[in-house]
C-alpha cells in the first residue's frame, strides 16, 4: 500500500466581527493507492496575533505531503520516524510540528485499522466491555457555577468529575471555595479532580493540599509547572489520600521517563495530540504501565476512547459532554464516533466503538457551515 495524497480541510468557528476565526479543526486525510482513506485532525487556537491555523495548514500541505507520498502507511513507526527526523529535526523544534505529525499519524492509524475491518482498538490486543469516564467540568469559573454544573453531571449519572483551580480562573482561595461549593452540591460519595494546569508553586500546592483536606479530594492535577520534576516529588509527598497527577504537558520518552522514574505522579496524563501521535502515546503508555503507573489521557476523546478500549491501563477516560466550550466545537463538528454510554451505580461507562478504524465523520450540515473556503 502506498499514500497517493494528503489533503487538509479547514473548519473554523468564527468569532464575533469576522477575521480570523477563533478556534479552527483541520482535517487531515490521507489516500491511499488501495482506495482506503484514512483521517486525522488537529486543532488551532487562534488570536489576532497568531494566526495558528494558517502555519499549521502549511506544515501539512507541504512539509509532511512530501515526506509521506508514496510511503507505507501500515508501516506506522517508519512512517513516524520519518516524519520525526525530517520535520521536526534535532534541534529542539517541536510544539506545533509534532500536532501536525499527530494529525497524519491519526490517520495512518485509520487506515491500519480499516485495512484489517476492526476498530482502532483492537488493534492494540484488548477488548474492554466498557470504558471507565470522569466528567470534565472544568469551563465553569465561579463557585456557584461549578456546583450546578457539576450536580448535573452528576445527576445524569457520573460519579466524578474535574474542575478548576489554576490562577488563571482565580486565587488559590477561591480554588478552596470552588472545591467546598461543588463538594456540598454532589455529596460525599462523587469523586473530584481538580485541574491547576501548572500554576503553582511548591509551597502554594502543599498548602492547598491541607485545606482541601476535609472536601476529600481524589486528584490534584498539574499542581507546579511541567518541568518542576522534583516540585511534583515534594507535593506528592505531602498529599495524604488525594492522587498527584500529571503529564498533559509532558512530551516524549526522555520527559515521561523523568516524571515516572522520580515517582512524581500516581496516575500519568499522555496526550496524543501533543505527542506527535498514537505511535509515541503507545512507547509513552508501556512505560507507565512497566512502572506500575496507570493512565489517564486528556482530551481528544474520539482517538483516547479507542485507546482506553484496547488497554486495559488506561484507568480514567476524560469525558466532554456537548455543552462543555472547551470540545463544543468539536463536538458540533463530528457527528462520528458516536459516544455510547451505559450508566451504573459506579458512574458513566462508554463502550467500545464498533466500527473499523477511528470512525470520524463530519456532520454534513456544521461542516457546510463552518468551512473555511480558501
Amino acid at each position: 500500500m502506498k499514500i497517493t495524497d494528503l489533503k487538509v480541510e479547514r473548519y473554523g468557528q468564527q468569532r464575533e466581527g469576522g477575521g480570523m476565526p477563533r478556534s479552527e479543526i483541520q482535517i487531515v486525510r490521507l489516500e491511499t493507492d488501495e482506495g482506503i482513506t484514512g483521517t486525522g485532525f488537529l486543532s488551532a487556537g487562534n488570536s489576532p496575533v497568531s494566526p495558528l491555523g494558517d502555519m499549521l495548514v502549511g506544515l501539512l500541505r507541504t512539509n509532511l505531503r512530501n515526506i509521506v507520498m508514496g510511503q507505507d502507511p501500515l508501516l506506522n513507526e517508519s512512517l513516524w520516524r520519518r516524519m520525526t527526523e525530517q520535520l521536526v529535526g534535532r534541534r529542539g523544534a517541536k510544539g506545533v510540528l509534532l500536532q501536525c505529525v499527530a494529525a497524519v499519524d491519526f490517520a495512518v492509524w485509520d487506515i491500519k485499522a480499516q485495512r484489517f475491518g476492526r476498530p482502532l482498538g483492537d488493534l492494540f490486543g484488548e477488548r474492554r466491555e466498557r470504558i471507565p469516564t470522569y466528567a470534565n467540568a472544568a469551563h465553569q469559573a465561579s463557585p456557584q457555577a461549578a456546583a450546578e454544573t457539576a450536580a448535573e453531571y452528576v445527576s445524569k449519572g457520573h460519579t466524578a468529575v474535574k474542575i478548576r483551580g489554576a490562577r488563571t480562573v482565580g486565587t488559590p482561595a477561591e480554588a478552596t471555595k470552588r472545591l467546598q461549593a461543588v463538594r456540598e452540591a454532589v455529596g460525599p460519595d462523587i469523586k473530584i479532580m481538580i485541574d491547576v494546569n501548572g500554576t503553582w508553586d511548591v509551597d502554594t500546592a502543599i498548602q492547598q493540599l491541607k485545606a482541601f483536606e476535609r472536601y476529600d479530594l481524589y486528584w490534584l492535577e498539574e499542581p507546579v509547572p511541567s518541568d518542576d520534576i522534583q516540585g511534583y516529588v515534594k507535593v506528592k509527598q505531602h498529599a495524604g489520600r488525594t492522587y498527584i497527577v500529571g503529564g498533559e504537558q509532558h512530551v516524549g520518552i526522555t520527559e515521561f521517563r523523568a516524571l515516572l522514574g522520580h515517582e512524581a505522579v500516581d496516575i500519568v496524563q499522555p496526550g496524543a495530540g501533543i505527542m506527535g501521535g498514537i505511535t509515541e502515546w503507545l512507547r509513552i503508555y508501556n512505560l507507565a504501565t512497566a512502572y506500575g503507573v496507570a493512565v489517564s489521557p486528556w482530551d481528544l476523546q474520539a482517538i483516547h476512547m479507542h485507546m482506553a478500549a484496547g488497554l486495559s491501563n488506561v484507568k480514567w477516560l476524560e469525558y466532554f459532554m456537548p455543552d462543555n466550550p472547551m470540545l463544543g466545537f468539536q463536538n458540533s463538528l463530528f457527528a462520528e464516533p458516536r459516544f455510547r454510554e451505559e450508566r451504573t451505580e459506579e458512574g458513566v461507562f462508554l463502550l467500545p466503538p464498533d466500527s473499523p478504524g477511528i470512525g470520524i465523520k463530519l456532520d454534513p450540515a456544521f461542516a457546510e457551515q463552518t468551512l473555511m473556503r480558501e
